[in-house]
């Protein structure tokens, strides 16, 4: 492992790899948690000074913007593939200029998303069949997040240039800085000053502009050799596109996932209260498995997109064979034992016997098998390190959205059981397996072939 005079950026086509990994994928990890446990402060805010509504609006709203972030997540981590490349072949001129080039695309998207966020946002909470009620306090609180559309993406392109830099620790900062000042901000205009769900989406805008103002200067701060500059020349518009087509790719694999969520929701809540709050709870234990193998994941992304433009192709192979291992040995083993603690967990969120059925039945039937959902995250990561963004977000299509809706639709008019849905999770998943790893194998023998 690699680095470089600022001590931040690192090269990781030299060095252990699994200890490599391991310290690249540990602060990408530690950023989600850090996240959630954010989310869950903030909630508890609106939840007790938001007003009657507060809390039935931020999440009908909240709906909406946790499609754009996936978007924002996934485009950025299509993008990192390139400059990742471009930062293991030392192509610095040239990674200069697509940095550059990214930060304007970003600001012009945002400016897109915020435009016709706010001019549609009472449209969007009517498709969702927002309640009349909660309607007018979502708009508002929807209306005033959408100005965060252009801080959002810069954050998101920065953070993923870093991290195919090798720095996941600067962005980890920052996000701890950004997430004290918007529970500071929640408490002066929420609590103290009475703004009430109004407030508390200016703390959240101006929390992520402080964010993206640090993010920028650490990119603006960054070595000379790569460090981009309003001066550089920029790449060409069909570059442009070709990157962003990358990006948008990867943006859409989340928003699919997002999408099929939002459907199968609605099945559930044929079956009750209960079991809406069994699912509600069962994910919050599912964010244990979760957050690692996603950050994992997009940590392997970066670390053979680097590996790539070194033209280290036996460490890719490595790095892959101890992805797997690591991935899914973990996820395994944490998930037994959630399995086997699940009660215990479930009490502290609900004592109510229905829920708590409802919530340990759920844990039993999936996460025995959410080692599959890590080696998809593994293989993605791969074929995301290796350019091919397109196919990771067909893959989500047919096996996220079209395989799971299905099997839904056709199997519950003959099966009337919460049972079906949980396995059409797993079955989706092991689908997934397949497709990605038959890809990611035809992929890899061809780039090996072609570089001997």
């Amino acid at each position: 492992m690699c680095k470089t005079a600022a001590n931040t950026e690192v090269h990781m086509e030299k060095g252990p790899i699994g200890r490599t990994l391991l310290a690249y994928t540990v602060p990408v990890l530690l950023s989600q948690i850090l996240q959630q446990f954010y989310n869950i402060a903030d909630c508890m805010v609106i939840g007790r000074f938001g007003g009657g509504y507060g809390l039935s609006a931020a999440g009908v709203a909240g709906l909406i913007l946790a499609v754009l972030v996936n978007f924002f997540v996934g485009f950025s981590t299509g993008i990192s593939f390139i400059t990742a490349r471009l930062f293991g072949a030392y192509e610095y001129s040239r990674l200069k200029r697509t940095v550059q080039s990214m930060i304007y695309l970003s600001v012009l998207l945002g400016i897109l998303f915020m435009a016709v966020g706010i001019a549609n946002a009472g449209r969007f909470l009517v498709w969702l069949g927002c309640p009349p009620e909660v309607l007018g306090e979502a708009k508002q609180y929807l209306c005033i997040c959408f100005w965060g559309m252009i801080p959002q993406l810069l954050s998101n392109t920065g953070n993923a240039v870093l991290r195919s830099m090798g720095n996941t620790k600067s962005p980890l900062v920052y996000l701890a800085g950004s997430s004290v000042l918007n529970l500071i901000l929640d408490v002066v205009l929420v609590v103290k000053a009475s703004m009430g769900l109004s407030g508390a989406a200016a703390a959240t805008v101006a929390a992520q502009w402080l964010m993206a103002v640090l993010i920028l200067r650490k990119l603006y701060t960054l070595e000379e050799a790569y460090r981009p500059g309003f001066g550089e020349k920029l790449l060409s518009w069909k570059e442009v596109g070709e990157i962003a087509h990358m990006g948008i790719s990867s943006g859409l694999q989340a928003v699919f996932m997002s999408i099929s969520s939002l459907i199968i929701q609605v099945s559930i809540n044929q079956f009750g209260a209960d079991a809406m709050a069994g699912m509600t709870i069962y994910a919050k234990v599912e964010g244990f498995l979760y957050y690692p193998a996603f950050s994992y994941g997009m940590a392997l992304t970066g670390f053979i997109g680097q590996n790539l433009g070194a033209g280290q192709t036996d460490r890719i192979r490595r790095a892959m064979g101890i992805s797997l291992k690591v991935a899914v040995g973990f996820t395994l083993a944490a998930s037994l034992f959630l399995v086997a603690a699940s009660r215990y967990i479930l009490l502290c969120f609900t004592k109510d016997p229905g829920i708590l059925a409802c919530g340990q039945e759920a844990i039993r039937c999936v996460l025995p098998w959410y080692f599959l959902y890590a080696a998809d995250q593994v293989y993605i990561g791969g074929l995301k390190g290796l350019g091919h963004t397109g196919y990771p977000m067909v893959c989500s299509i047919i096996c996220y959205c079209l395989f799971r809706v299905a099997w839904c639709r056709l199997l519950l008019p003959v099966w009337w059981d919460m049972r079906v849905i949980y396995h059409c999770y797993n079955v989706s998943l092991l689908l997934m397996l397949i497709l990605l790893g038959s890809r990611y194998y035809k992929i890899s023998k061809k780039m090996e072939h072609a570089l001997q």
